[in-house]
Formats: C-alpha cells, sequence, structure tokens
C-alpha cells in the first residue's frame, strides 16, 4: 500500500488512475446563474437527472454550443478501502469561476482558469458511504459594450478575447464558444500525514559552469501532531543516466508548511535548445518515511537578455527564430499525440523558441517543449485592456504568481511577459504585474509587457512588405505577418460550398477572415476561382513573412536580436495568420518560414530581376550561421536546371556569425546558352565535404538580345 494512493474522479479515466464507479458526471444548466444550492440539491435528490457529461471536458465540446453561465457538476465516489486519513481533492484546470461541495457542505471558491488548486477535505469525507461531490462551474458572458472588450474582468486572455478565436471582434458575437468547462483531470488523493503541494527547483552556475548550485523549496500540507525531524533520501539521475543520492535532514512542521534543501551538482550537464546542443534533463526524486514519493524533471541553464535586448543561454548569444502559438482554442482537446505533432512541425520548421500568445497552456505543453529543446516566451493571460479597479489589480496580480509557480520547473520557459498590447495599461496595471514576478523568479528574463511598438504589420495593416527594409519596431520583434486562406479541402470544412463560391463576407469575418487588410492593404488578388484566390492569398503571405525575415536576419546582432512571427496553428476553424490551418495543412507561408529560419541561412537580395544570357547576375548574398559550429572552406553553387552553371568560394563561415557578399565584387555569370522567359536559380551552400548547409532560390527572366 502506497502511502499516498490517487482516486481519479474523470470520466475519462487514463488507464493509470484507479476508476471511480461512476464513468460520467451528471450536470444542471443554470445560464443565468440563479439557482440556490437549496434548488440544485433538491435536483440532485428527485435522481431523475439524465444529463451526464466525461469529465475532463471543456462544456462546449460536450454539446452545449455557445453556452455562457453556470453548469452544476455532481458525482457520487466511493473513498474505502483506503489506508490513510488525510484526504485532498485537487482540481486541475476548471474555467472560470468554480465552487465546491462535499456531501452538501461547502469547501471552498477558486477564480481563475489555468491554475491547480487543492481542498483539504479531510473532514468532510465518508469513508463508510458514498459521497457526493458537487461543483459549480461559471463562465459568464461579459456584458458587450459595457465590459467586453475594453473592461474585461475575466482574466482568459485569447480564450475570452482575440482574434483569433470565434467571432473576433464582434460585439454580439466575439465570446461565442465559451471555454468553461473542468477541462482538467479532478483527483482524491489520500495520504497518511502528509501532502507536497509544491516543489521548486532553482540552480545557479558558477562562474566556469564546473558546478551548479540547486535549492529545493519544498511546500506541504501536514496532519502531524507534533513537529518531527525526517530523513529525506534524494535521489538525481543526469541525462546521460549517472545517479547521485543525498541523504539530508529537514525538519517536518504541522500545518502548511515548507522545507529547503541544496546540493551542488559537479560538471553540469546543461539544457540546450534544438539548435544549439542538447535539451538535457535531470530527474529528481523524494522520498522518506513521512514523505511521500514525489518525482519531478528540471534542467540546468541560465538565460540573460541584456540591455540591448540582446539574448544568452548558458553565456551564449542566441538569435531567436520564434514564432506565436496559440495550440488550441479548447485546452481539454489539446493530447499528448497533438502536442508532440505540433512540437515536430515547430522544430521542422527550423524555429527555436515560441511565444506561447497572451494565455497560459497546460503542462504537456511545456513538457514538450523541455523535451525537445524549444524556448518558450509565456505570456500571462492578459490580452488588450481590462477593469482599471483595484480589486482587478489585486486579482491579476495574484493569478500572475499561480502562472509563476505553477510553470517554474520548465527549463524551456525563459521569459515571463506581463501583458499583451496593453496600450496604456503599461503604466497603470502592468509594474504591478512585474514587480509580482520579480518578487517570485530573479532567474529568468521578465517582460513587462509585449506592446504594439515591437508588432509591425507593414504589408497587412499598413505600407507594404517592402517597408521591412528598415528593420522596424526592434530589436526583438515579437509579432508581425499575414493572413492567408487554407487549403481548400480545409475551407470546405469551414465554410459551406455557396459561402465560398459567392462569399458572404460576414460569415467569413465571424471566422476571422480581414476584408479590408487582404484587398485594400495586401492588394491580394481574388482571381477567377477560388483555387486562385488561395493560391494568391497563400503566396503573399509567404512573400511577406520571406522578405520580413530576410531583412531581419540581415541585422542579427547589430539591431535585431530575434523575431516571432505571427502565428503558427489555427486554433480552431479559421481564416488568420497562421502557417498551418486548423486541420493540419501546411500553407505557403509554412515552407517559406522554414527556408528563411534555416539556422544556417543563405539570404539573397535580388538587385536586378530581367538579364540577357550570359550577364552577371546581380545578386547581394548574406551568409547567416546561427551555430555554434565554425565551417571552413565552404562554397555557394549557383544550380539551373539540375545543373550547376557557377561557384564561389567561402574560405570560413565563423560561429554565431553573418557575412555579406556583394554583387559587383562576385563573378557570377549567367549560362551563354539559356532560354528565354523565366527561371529558377537555386543556390545551394556546402561545407567542405560536399554537405548542403542551406538551400535557397530565386527567379528571373531571360529576355533576348536585341540587335543594335
Amino acid at each position: 500500500m502506497k502511502r499516498t494512493d490517487i482516486k481519479s474522479l474523470n470520466g475519462n479515466l487514463p488507464a493509470s488512475y484507479i476508476p471511480s464507479k461512476q464513468a460520467g458526471w451528471n450536470y444542471i444548466t443554470d445560464k443565468k446563474s440563479k439557482l440556490t444550492f437549496e434548488d440544485v440539491k433538491k435536483i440532485i435528490d428527485r435522481t431523475d437527472n439524465k444529463n451526464f457529461m466525461d469529465i475532463p471536458v471543456n462544456w462546449q465540446l460536450a454539446g452545449l454550443n455557445n453556452y455562457s453561465g453556470s453548469v452544476w457538476f455532481y458525482k457520487t465516489f466511493d473513498a474505502s478501502n483506503y489506508a490513510g486519513d488525510f484526504f485532498i481533492l485537487e482540481f486541475n484546470g476548471v474555467d472560470y469561476f468554480t465552487d465546491v461541495w462535499l456531501n452538501y457542505k461547502f469547501i471552498g471558491h477558486h477564480e481563475g482558469y489555468f491554475q491547480k488548486f487543492i481542498f483539504d477535505v479531510t473532514d468532510k469525507i465518508k469513508k463508510d458511504r458514498e459521497n457526493l461531490l458537487i461543483v459549480k462551474v461559471t463562465s459568464p458572458l461579459e456584458e458587450p459594450k459595457t465590459l467586453w472588450p475594453h473592461k474585461k474582468k475575466l482574466i482568459k486572455g485569447i480564450f475570452n478575447h482575440h482574434d483569433c478565436r470565434p467571432g473576433g471582434w464582434d460585439y454580439e458575437h466575439g465570446q461565442d464558444m465559451n471555454t468553461g468547462g473542468i477541462w482538467n483531470n479532478v483527483n482524491l488523493f489520500i495520504a497518511e500525514n502528509l501532502f507536497i503541494t509544491n516543489l521548486q527547483i532553482i540552480s545557479k552556475l558558477n562562474q566556469n559552469f564546473s558546478k551548479a548550485r540547486v535549492k529545493l523549496t519544498v511546500e506541504y500540507l501536514s496532519k502531524l501532531e507534533t513537529p518531527r525531524n525526517e530523513n529525506l533520501q534524494i535521489k538525481i539521475i543526469s541525462p546521460s543516466g549517472k545517479q547521485m543520492h543525498l541523504d539530508k535532514k529537514v525538519y517536518l512542521n504541522t500545518g502548511d508548511s515548507s522545507f529547503e534543501v541544496t546540493f551542488d551538482i559537479d560538471n553540469p550537464e546543461l539544457w540546450w535548445t534544438w539548435d544549439t546542443g542538447k535539451p538535457n534533463l535531470y530527474r529528481i526524486s523524494l522520498d522518506g518515511k513521512i514523505i511521500p514519493l514525489t518525482e519531478e524533471s528540471f534542467g540546468i541553464r541560465e538565460v540573460k537578455l541584456d540591455k540591448h535586448q540582446t539574448f544568452f543561454l548558458n553565456r551564449k548569444k542566441m538569435f531567436l527564430r520564434g514564432t506565436n502559438v496559440i495550440p488550441t482554442q479548447f485546452l481539454s482537446d489539446l493530447t499528448n499525440a497533438k502536442i508532440a505533432e505540433q512540437i515536430k512541425w515547430i522544430k521542422e520548421a527550423n524555429i527555436n523558441a515560441i511565444r506561447v500568445h497572451a494565455h497560459v497552456n497546460r503542462k504537456e505543453y511545456y513538457d514538450e517543449c523541455d523535451k525537445q529543446g524549444i524556448l518558450v516566451w509565456q505570456d500571462f493571460a492578459l490580452q488588450w485592456t481590462y477593469d482599471e479597479s483595484e480589486k482587478f489589480k489585486r486579482n491579476a496580480v495574484s493569478q500572475i504568481k499561480d502562472m509563476v509557480l505553477l510553470h517554474f520547473n520548465h527549463p524551456s520557459i525563459a521569459f515571463w511577459c506581463c501583458h499583451n498590447e496593453p496600450g496604456n495599461q503599461i503604466k497603470t496595471l502592468d509594474p504591478f504585474l512585474f514587480s509580482a514576478v520579480r518578487s517570485l523568479d530573479n532567474s529568468r528574463i521578465i517582460r513587462i509587457a509585449s506592446n504594439y511598438e515591437e508588432h509591425p504589420y507593414d504589408g497587412w495593416y499598413w505600407g507594404n512588405k517592402e517597408h521591412f527594409a528598415a528593420r522596424p519596431m526592434g530589436p526583438l520583434v515579437t509579432e508581425f505577418g499575414a493572413q492567408a486562406l487554407p487549403e481548400l479541402s480545409s475551407l470546405k470544412k469551414i465554410l459551406s460550398k455557396k459561402e465560398i463560391e459567392k462569399p458572404i463576407w460576414e460569415k467569413w469575418k465571424y471566422h476571422n477572415f480581414q476584408f479590408e487588410q487582404t484587398f485594400h492593404i495586401a492588394g491580394i488578388d481574388k482571381g477567377k476561382s477560388i483555387n486562385e484566390f488561395i493560391r494568391n492569398s497563400q503566396q503573399y503571405q509567404a512573400e511577406l513573412i520571406q522578405t520580413a525575415i530576410d531583412f531581419y536576419r540581415r541585422g542579427k546582432h547589430v539591431n535585431i536580436t530575434g523575431l516571432f512571427q505571427f502565428m503558427f496553428i489555427d486554433c480552431w476553424p479559421s481564416i488568420t495568420w497562421s502557417v498551418i490551418d486548423y486541420y493540419g495543412k501546411k500553407k505557403a507561408g509554412y515552407f517559406a518560414l522554414k527556408k528563411a529560419f534555416q539556422p544556417v541561412y543563405v539570404s539573397i537580395k535580388i538587385m536586378r530581376k530581367k538579364y540577357f544570357t550570359g550577364q552577371k547576375l546581380n545578386v547581394d548574398i548574406w551568409i547567416i550561421n546561427d551555430l555554434y559550429k565554425e565551417y571552413k572552406n565552404c562554397k555557394v553553387e549557383f544550380v539551373l536546371n539540375l545543373k550547376t552553371f557557377a561557384k564561389m568560394k567561402i574560405p570560413a563561415i565563423k560561429e554565431d556569425s553573418i557575412q555579406r557578399f556583394f554583387w559587383e565584387q562576385n563573378e557570377i555569370y549567367l549560362p551563354k546558352k539559356i532560354s528565354t522567359g523565366v527561371h529558377n536559380i537555386i543556390v545551394l551552400l556546402k561545407n567542405q565535404k560536399g554537405k548542403v548547409l542551406s538551400v535557397n532560390d530565386f527567379k528571373i527572366e531571360i529576355e533576348k538580345q536585341p540587335k543594335l
């Protein structure tokens, strides 16, 4: 018998959990939130309620379409046959207000959608008979024009207000498809004397990286009658499999308390991103006579942003090739398989950093980033502007602290960011959030906000894509991009045949399509068919992405330190800035992103597009190396119709470097025998062994030379 057993109270039961008697939860809808507890008790006592819902799930996915308000969930469970007299009820994610009763006794309230929270139910549990758990979940509609969208009170970020969610900015429909519900696991922990509520791990490297000082902070609830000493056994397994065993004596108090343990790790194996090294993870376990077996993973690394906003990982400069992600609109639907697939696509696109955009995601997403070496810029769940009251400020401060404590141990998280596009609230609200984060974590970079001045939407909301030549809004660009239509097969799942062939633009707008920007600013040609429209739309997005990234990367470590394209994947069936649509179909923009984000990259500026045969090519070339690796005796080859027609020697490519080669200095000539028309020139950068390090291409047009 383990000292701590876990009894799952979910409907959809993972195999690793002990099943409860009843697979589903009964529920009662309460759209106007007017039912009293006595009203609900009477309904339960009638025993004729046939409404069932498997938990965990966001209620939109369970059939409560566009439902805002309250839902009362209840179920019975058996707590017999378990050793121990200490019972903890744990919720891993409920959106948004939660009120809980056990055996008709109120046990607590919680606000927020992403937090894990617990209740000590020892004095309310019944081991000799069935127990009744009642959970009231309220996810309300915020009054349009009065509260929503400018004076919001719900701290839900993009799940409540965003131009990539159902309805966008529309007053009537912008809060459609409410994300309310018990979206994550509900568990009952049965312990003997002690329950660990939080394990925080922080490490600090010495000057030459020969040693890391590790500090564990263990928070717990104790039912001990008197304080006592405990012999704590610690086991650390390194990424290479080496084991380290420690015995530490700790003092355990009664009630809600904590203790700290410090130790050193010699010659630590550091956590790196996938492109700069290995994402090394340590595994630690704690055990004792009173302390239950507890395990956690962590990484040892150091992150820093200097005064020029240059990012350093383990004291090495690192250029951030990033994207913004909203992996889903409904967190209960984000399975481990979907997470793994998204992170795989991210790596395949040569992305080394993601910005979790204006929301806090589920733990498993960060776990995968830890394992795969993806750096994370973590936004708090504030999107645009909110209520100005002191009450809201206190709530936001409390919840941002929850975010930091919940995800503290993830080495992939390098940034905490307090607010997305706050406008003037960067002065009135965000300083309090910044101070709250700093009080808990001085090991990471804290950004007060990601505001409009680092979001250059040239070519979409204003201007044109050629404006990126000026490298606007650097040095750290956290949003840029353009919309693109998904493939036709996906579009047919979003809109009806009639709505596609003869567009009802209001319906397209509901799915986030922006008419004015598409036609009046980007100037995208609708063409003569939907296929032409899709092709033109995707081509424009791809050209803007590559144009922007080319210009930005040419300013590497001079006036640009990193960039985050907006955005990676659709979180619901929609038409947005994504480069992968909701159904997993990659747009042309994905491949442009993948090409322009190559860690070793040949960037080409076309100085002239039209030529006669045999003329000198007018292209400037930049060779950009983001890796901590030097290459010697390289060459650039120019290929036309599968034949190399010119070569350029590159004696050395230093690590983390950029070199420019002007066309006037290069003797690169077109073949004398080449047909008229448009041709695609492929450019290959090869190392001394002939291995291709980078691929790019560009188009030229050959004209027939007139007789003079």
